[in-house]
């Protein structure tokens, strides 16, 4: 049947032989017949061409092509052992039998290739050989042989000696495939077993049916119907195979643009667009067709025929509408996870797990789901889609993602919502986790906010970019801020006291990250796992390496020195495999013989289990926490310490020789960079941006983006986010001016150095 549909036919008879027929003699075949373009010799030669297909682009009828790989013929090797085809062009019939038997029996190390013969045919033995399709299927017949009605070439393909998986192939379940494999509106005909099959798609509930009946002037009568549905029509499979929404012109019978669903007219609103079909008829338009009979001239006359069609579909429009405003009504906050809820519920929803899935990437609240195959795609929507329908949230949980983790997730294959119990707005929602449905009402709502702005045609990126504003909006609105640099110093010298306080290092640790640009979620307490997560989001200026994670094990203790006996490096390792992280450190005011190169603890780490692992100390984050405010450390370049270094020797060098490289390369000119995004920020159309402000000062080319990123990083947790606000991408927003902040930068760093002295 995809052979049929490539091969631009317009019928296809499928005959499906009676399985409880006993009478003694072989099942009748499988017939699959249609009135496409035939197979000459060269055809039967391309045919059997295994792994190779010349359907590269649209046929004739403006189709893409569902087959490229040159294998489906295979395919009937699972039902029977023998595959036959008759097919006719140019009045010439020709006649090719595979018999599967000589492939199985020829697979040793001198198999030669199995020889098909082909022969040529006349009408009175290509009769004898379809004989029975007369009885079965009379139009079939029609089509093949009738002397006036016969179709100019045509395809016949039969199979014979049914395997036992065929006894499995009912006709309902086949009539199923078929059905939702069709669009609403096309010029693709299927029948099984003399009986039309129809699209899935025509069972969909309508909102309105306008009928159609109208004279244009110079192009006369104009018939059909227009109707707007409750369900979308562009899911599911047949999507891959034509669309069903849209307009659809008919010229005597043939759609005459198939590619071009607005037919000229300015893109409507998606939610109603993608409910939309008009089918109608306009022989008139014959005189006004281009040569390609693709399209129409334009004209005075066309222009009014097109608002005929814009007529009709603001009709649909406003029942649309009207249905949407009943069904608003009717909707609160039981109905999410009843049976049967809203569409209003499912159909962002939908929309956003469906451009999710067909992108290959997450959304801002939408996980991506793993393991779907390109070719799986459609038929895992269409499952998802049918349980959602149902039962769009099958659970909604509270989990502890730390608070600087979005607010929820979304994960269709399982349809769980997953709310982040420690993201500052829900936990001020909840009160504490005592009072939870505020949050969940939250959650379903932020969920559908997304799937509603990807259905009014926003770009994905923009949406991303819109919500993660809003989620800084939502923290702002509870107080809660990001760590700044007095915290982290006071936090870090708290942390570099002998204390019994267990959380007083895993915390401090967690935020003093954070500054260098580390996403940053705890874990610690009373439950087994790491102390902490740590993620490093590299974003647009990363060049060899990608996103790394790291996970680490705080040691405090009433004591200055941590002994080697409590530095267990086979089970932070195993947490390091368990949290699928790239590194794993400890971290402690200092550990027992750390500079001795023969010690047991260095020996340790030094082995194959500390290789991803490493030694650092308090003091060892301070001095990085005090080059960062000074000059910007990269995330790239926080990783090579873990790359490199492991022992306590080795970090001590490797902060020496960083402290060097940086003090030798030289401050970055500040002043050059925020007067360069102050002059950008005049731009209304565009967002302040490192990269665009580089490109333009050779001084500032002299320093690779992520560097001057992580500059200004350091600038934002040293005066706060109310003077300035990065991003990893090199967003910047400055909400003074670029001297303010330089006076203010000045202050700052004077305080922060008398509170370290």
């Amino acid at each position: 049947m995809s052979n049929s549909y490539d091969a631009d036919a317009q019928n296809v008879h499928v005959l499906l032989p009676k399985q409880d027929e006993d009478n003694g003699s072989p099942p009748a075949p499988l017939w699959v017949i249609d009135d496409g373009e035939g197979m000459d010799v060269r055809g039967f030669h391309q045919l059997w061409r295994i792994a190779d297909s010349t359907k590269t682009g649209p046929s004739s009828r403006g189709r893409s092509p569902i087959g490229q790989f040159g294998i489906g013929k295979l395919a009937a090797y699972v039902l029977a052992w023998k595959l036959t085809h008759l097919s006719c062009v140019n009045g010439r019939i020709l006649l090719a039998t595979m018999d599967f038997h000589k492939v199985t029996s020829g697979q040793n190390e001198t198999a030669r290739p199995v020889q098909i013969s082909l022969r040529e045919i006349d009408d009175p033995t290509a009769k004898k050989y379809a004989s029975e399709i007369k009885r079965r299927d009379p139009d079939a017949w029609t089509l093949m042989f009738n002397e006036e009605r016969r179709a100019s070439s045509w395809t016949a393909a039969a199979l014979s000696d049914f395997k036992e998986l065929y006894t499995q192939l009912s006709t309902g379940r086949l009539r199923w495939v078929m059905s939702t494999g069709l669009p609403l509106h096309t010029n693709f005909k299927m029948f099984l077993n003399g009986q039309p099959v129809t699209s899935s798609k025509e069972n969909l509930k309508t909102i309105r049916k306008i009928d159609i009946s109208r004279t244009v002037a110079k192009i006369g009568k104009i018939s059909g119907h227009a109707r707007i549905y409750e369900k979308r029509l562009t899911t599911g499979k047949s999507d891959q195979h034509g669309r069903s929404n849209g307009f659809f012109i008919r010229v005597c019978g043939r759609v005459i643009n198939l590619e071009d669903e607005l037919f000229g007219i300015p893109q409507p609103n998606h939610a109603v667009w993608s409910r939309f079909a008009l089918d109608v008829s306009a022989d008139g338009l014959q005189d006004h067709l281009l040569s390609s009979r693709e399209g129409v001239r334009e004209s005075a006359c066309i222009d009014d025929f097109r608002k005929c069609l814009q007529e009709v579909f603001n009709q649909c429009r406003t029942a649309f509408d009207e249905w949407s405003k009943n069904e608003d009504e009717q909707l609160d906050i039981a109905a999410l996870l009843s049976d049967h809820p809203s569409a209003h519920v499912t159909e962002p929803l939908f929309h956003s797990v469906r451009n999710t899935v067909k992108s290959g990437s997450e959304s801002f609240y939408v996980d991506l789901p793993r393991g779907i195959d390109v070719e799986d795609r459609i038929q895992w929507l269409t499952d998802y889609e049918n349980q959602a329908a149902e039962k769009p949230f099958d659970r909604t949980e509270f989990v502890e993602h730390g608070p600087n983790a979005p607010a929820l997730r979304y994960d269709p294959a399982t349809r769980n919502l997953s709310v982040n119990s420690q993201h500052p707005f829900v936990d001020k929602l909840t009160s504490g986790g005592r009072h939870r449905d505020p949050a969940k009402l939250f959650a379903y709502s932020e969920v559908l906010l997304e799937g509603q702005l990807q259905d009014q045609g926003i770009d994905r990126a923009l949406i991303a970019d819109f919500l993660s504003d809003r989620d800084r909006v939502l923290r702002l609105m509870t107080g809660y801020a990001p760590p700044t640099a007095g915290e982290v110093l006071r936090r870090l010298h708290a942390a570099g006291v002998a204390s019994k306080d267990p959380t007083a290092l895993e915390r401090a640790v967690g935020t003093a990250f954070q500054i260098f640009g580390f996403d940053y979620q705890r874990k610690g307490g009373y439950r087994p796992g790491p102390d902490g997560v740590l993620y490093a989001r590299l974003g647009r200026h990363k060049r060899t390496f990608a996103d790394y994670k790291i996970v680490y094990d705080a040691k405090q203790t009433e004591y200055d020195q941590v002994p080697a006996g409590k530095i267990d490096l086979a089970s932070l390792e195993e947490l390091r495999k368990r949290n699928d992280a790239d590194f794993g450190f400890f971290i402690a005011i200092a550990y027992a013989a750390e500079k001795d190169p023969e010690s047991k603890i260095n020996r340790k780490i030094q082995t194959g289990a500390g290789r991803y692992l490493t030694l650092l100390k308090v003091e060892h984050l301070r001095r990085l926490a005090w080059l960062h405010f000074k000059h910007g450390i990269t995330l790239t370049e926080c990783r090579s310490l873990f790359v490199d270094a492991h022992s306590v020797p080795q970090v001590d060098k490797w902060v020496d020789d960083i402290e060097r490289r940086l003090v030798e390369q030289g401050e970055i000119p500040l002043s050059v960079l925020l007067e360069g995004l102050e002059k950008e920020k005049r731009d209304q159309k565009a967002e302040p941006n490192i990269h665009a402000v580089r490109a333009t000062d050779p001084e500032l080319r002299k320093y690779e983006p992520e560097r001057l990123i992580s500059r200004l990083h350091a600038i934002e947790s040293i005066i706060g986010t109310r003077w300035i606000e990065v991003d990893q991408s090199g967003g910047v927003s400055l909400h003074q001016t670029a001297d303010q902040i330089l006076v203010e930068l000045d202050r700052s760093i004077g305080v922060l150095g008398d509170g370290e002295n």
